[in-house]
């Protein structure tokens, strides 16, 4: 029997899952897509969540995951231990490499420990949905494919930090990522969860090491080589977010600043495909502009009204700002409630506008030191 939604609230969910649900591949049964499967984890210093990672992988409903590769980047804790305790094979690097990058290249490239058709490659504190692996490789059948990645959710949700993360992730995955998948150009698979094409991700030379954002700077390097990019939203990680302002500052300056030396890496390249160059413009463009205009919200709108200057440009930019609230209140209410985050959705929602003034200043932060200063980050650092 096929149920038409009936109440108003379903039909309202019935039309967001149309507008903003994913396109794209038909899903290939495992009788006749059914590849090998080998899990790739950078670790340093993670005895504390190495194990919950190994064993979310364990649980998980594909059934041709054949091994857990574990690079022990020179740790001084117990995570190769632990790892070695659960059965996953640990690569331990000569010295510390500093980037996550050149740790995974190191197994990939100089060890070749991963010798399966698909590589699942994941951070050392996250977690995954049981069902997460087996909703991403029916993505990878389709020729061409170098990568699949899914939804994020934090994995604990507790600290105001945390909560504002959720809401991020809910609003910006749920409308940004969603987008961008319909049009064909996902603009990052993400690290903290992805699954690559092994033969295509060594063909390309493993991870980048020009910048701090290794899966940001393949993704669109596989674009300009013709290569693609799947985003599947029911496949969930939960990686464990920064629960203080040091960490999420030290988190959030590594992105955008990762970001900025990909644009300064590939220039007009990326041009050369107009899908991919429209979302890199838009994001320079948004995040140059956002400063200013939280300058001009929180500091000259309030002076100008003070003063009874109340102008029409000024009754735009408002009436825009508040068009954006609403548009992201639906979605991250939506999608808190397709993920069962329904309740601290709402809190996310509130908590992410609150600091998005503090993102906005770190875009800058990352602008003066990147582009400015030309003090390029290298070192790749959690701070966890």
């Amino acid at each position: 029997m096929n149920e038409e939604p009936h109440t108003f609230y379903e039909k309202i969910v019935a039309f967001l899952h149309f507008v903003f649900g994913m396109p794209g591949f038909e899903k290939t049964p495992t009788e006749t897509y059914n590849p090998t499967v080998g899990a790739l984890i950078p670790a340093y210093n993670e005895e504390a969540s190495i194990a919950d990672t190994i064993k979310s992988i364990r649980a998980q409903t594909y059934p041709r995951i054949s091994k857990i590769v574990v690079v022990d980047d020179c740790s001084d804790d117990k995570t190769g231990d632990i790892a070695r305790s659960l059965n996953a094979i640990v690569v331990r690097t000569p010295s510390n490499t500093g980037t996550k990058s050149r740790a995974q290249n190191f197994a990939i490239l100089e060890k070749n420990s991963i010798d399966t058709e698909l590589m699942l490659t994941m951070d050392a504190d996250t977690i995954l949905d049981a069902k997460a692996v087996e909703l991403l490789v029916p993505a990878m059948f389709e020729e061409n494919t170098l990568s699949a990645c899914g939804f994020v959710i934090p994995q604990v949700i507790e600290t105001f930090w945390e909560i504002a993360r959720l809401g991020q992730y809910l609003y910006c995955i749920g409308l940004n990522k969603k987008a961008q998948s319909h049009i064909g150009v996902v603009l990052v698979s993400s690290g903290c969860f992805s699954i690559y094409n092994t033969k295509t991700l060594i063909k390309l030379g493993g991870f980048p090491h020009d910048t701090i954002v290794e899966d940001m700077a393949l993704t669109w390097r596989g674009y300009m080589l013709g290569y693609k990019t799947k985003f599947v939203p029911d496949a969930i990680c939960y990686p464990k977010d920064p629960s203080s302002w040091k960490v999420y500052r030290g988190q959030v300056l590594r992105w955008y600043r990762g970001f900025l030396q990909c644009v300064s890496l590939y220039k007009l390249d990326v041009f050369q495909k107009k899908r991919l160059g429209f979302f890199i413009g838009w994001y320079v463009l948004a995040g140059v502009i956002a400063p200013l205009v939280w300058i001009f919200l929180l500091v000259i709108l309030p002076i100008n009204i003070l003063l009874g200057r109340f102008v029409v440009p000024s009754i735009l930019i408002v009436a825009l700002f508040f068009i954006d609230l609403f548009i992201s209140f639906i979605i991250t209410m939506y999608e808190g409630w397709r993920h069962n985050v329904f309740k601290k959705a709402f809190y996310g929602f509130f908590f992410y506008w609150l600091e998005s003034p503090i993102e906005s200043y770190l875009f800058a932060v990352a602008i003066y030191n990147e582009w400015i200063l030309k003090k390029s980050l290298t070192k790749w650092d959690k701070g966890h």
